[in-house]
């Protein structure tokens, strides 16, 4: 062994015993210094829940790497630059890493004006946010990097930062908790991970709470509990258990669940075994730059359940045109139910354009109804799907992806306002339940067929006439009279 490598393990060793009078990593935090400094990984994707310690290893580990490696530009990055005093600078979390004597020893010295901490060995690490993303372009990274709270990162931040990276190939390391699936940011943080967890140099590491050997059991026991019972089990599975969860508190339907949907074969099997039970609907949300959504239904005309079937969802140009959709619609339709005359369609009141073009050059057979928005009474339409959904009168088949995706996403925003975004397909729900008067769910068991030709046979002729002229029979289809 030569005297410089002899040399350089003895100072490595005596680093790694002086860190650890500053801190040891407990053993939910010790995977993470393994991937980066003994796996040679360069991309690292922490996903972990609050209390499990990821500032403490992150720093630990940005002074790991200054240390061992001489002449590394290392940078820790929060959201803002702002919170770089609150979260590690004026609480010493950073700046007291080491106690006196170690800073001596390494030759540390802290520059609180640049947030900046210098070791004698030529290395510093840099504080900073990532809301200027201009000015990340211009670091030269050369050391360890980290990222902190990432879910409140600019997602502009990574595609300015990253070409610092490749000169000296340097590792850099995600960590936060995770948001919910309505946040802006959750796409950007699902590609972000997946790229990490796929790459050759990467490495993924799921980290909930409940890793931190310091915290007693007994405290997640009882926070668990306390967030269980106050309806709150989405907070205690993001922020402990670090699990993706829908839009926690704003999710405007966390009743909907995968057991709403069904297999579409038997759907399609049980409507068409008693067809003649069933009204079918069609609804265009019609949008000619952005999405064109088809959603496609049956109700029950007397059990007033609601089956979404199927589903169109064009987002660009070669598919929502006009002629292709309605290619689509008619393809659909004869896969459900071929006797067009037995469709209800109705379409947004909006896209005018819509309907004359269906009416002149692709005409379906459908007799297209314009659906107002509603805007005033939407409301009461998402109070109304709830009941829905809650009182299992609401199923979609597996076609229906983007429908389940718009719904588990919807949710309000920091204001309590309804989002208008991805709701294509919701509006489509909204407009076919408008269109054939869907107000309110039964109270009890609905009389079928059967019933009510049983019930009549008890009434008199002249109670017959008197609750046909109080108009008793309006509720009741039509096609029970064809008889």
């Amino acid at each position: 062994m030569s005297e410089q490598l002899s040399n350089k393990l003895l100072y490595n060793s005596q680093l790694i015993t002086d860190l650890s009078t500053a801190m040891v990593p407990h053993s939910g935090q010790i995977p993470i210094g393994k991937a980066l400094f003994y796996e040679d990984k360069k991309r690292i994707f922490v996903r972990c829940g609050r209390k499990f310690g990821k500032t403490e290893i992150l720093i630990y580990s940005l002074y790991r790497w200054a240390l061992a490696f001489p002449n590394s530009y290392c940078y820790y990055f929060v959201p803002f630059k702002e919170q770089v005093r609150d979260i590690v600078w004026a609480n010493g979390r950073i700046t007291n890493f080491l106690d006196a004597k170690l800073m001596k020893k390494y030759g540390v010295e802290v520059n609180n004006a640049d947030f900046r901490i210098t070791f004698r060995n030529g290395s510093f690490i840099k504080c900073d946010g990532t809301d200027n993303t201009q000015k990340s372009r211009g670091y030269t990274a050369t050391g360890l990097s980290v990222v902190d709270e990432q879910k409140d990162i600019n997602p502009r931040f990574f595609e300015s930062f990253e070409p610092n990276l490749a000169v000296n190939d340097a590792p850099i390391i995600f960590a936060g908790t995770p948001p919910d699936e309505s946040e802006e940011c959750f796409q950007n943080w699902i590609d972000l991970e997946k790229a990490c967890k796929e790459s050759t140099v990467g490495f993924f590491y799921h980290a909930p709470s409940t890793f931190n050997p310091h915290i007693s059991k007994e405290y997640f026991l009882r926070k668990e509990s306390e967030l269980v019972k106050r309806g709150d089990r989405w907070l205690w599975e993001k922020e402990y258990l670090a699990e993706f969860v829908r839009a926690g508190d704003r999710a405007i339907f966390p009743m909907l669940e995968e057991k709403h949907i069904c297999q579409y074969s038997d759907m399609l099997n049980e409507v068409l075994g008693h067809h003649h039970d069933w009204n079918f609907h069609v609804a265009f949300d019609p949008g000619s730059s952005a999405c064109f959504a088809v959603l496609f239904l049956a109700i029950h005309k007397y059990s007033r359940k609601v089956y979404a079937l199927d589903e169109i969802y064009a987002t660009s140009l070669a598919e929502n045109s006009t002629s292709s959709i309605i290619e689509k619609t008619k393809e659909i339709i004869n896969a459900i139910m071929p006797d067009v005359d037995r469709w209800s369609a109705v379409y947004d009141s909006a896209a005018l354009w819509f309907f004359n073009e269906h009416q002149t050059d692709h005409d379906t057979g459908l007799f297209l109804n314009k659906c107002e928005k509603d805007i005033k009474t939407k409301n009461n339409k998402i109070s109304l799907i709830k009941d829905m959904i809650l009182g299992n009168f609401f199923y979609m088949s597996d076609k229906c992806e983007k429908l389940f995706w718009e719904m588990t996403k919807y949710a309000t925003d920091d204001k309590g306002k309804i989002k208008k975004e991805n709701d294509h397909l919701f509006d489509c729900l909204a407009y076919a339940l408008n269109d054939m008067n869907y107000t309110k769910i039964p109270g009890e068991r609905p009389l079928t067929e059967q019933d009510f030709m049983k019930d009549r046979r008890k009434i008199t002729i002249e109670e017959d006439l008197h609750n046909d002229r109080s108009g008793f029979y309006d509720d009741f289809d039509d096609d029970l009279y064809d008889n």
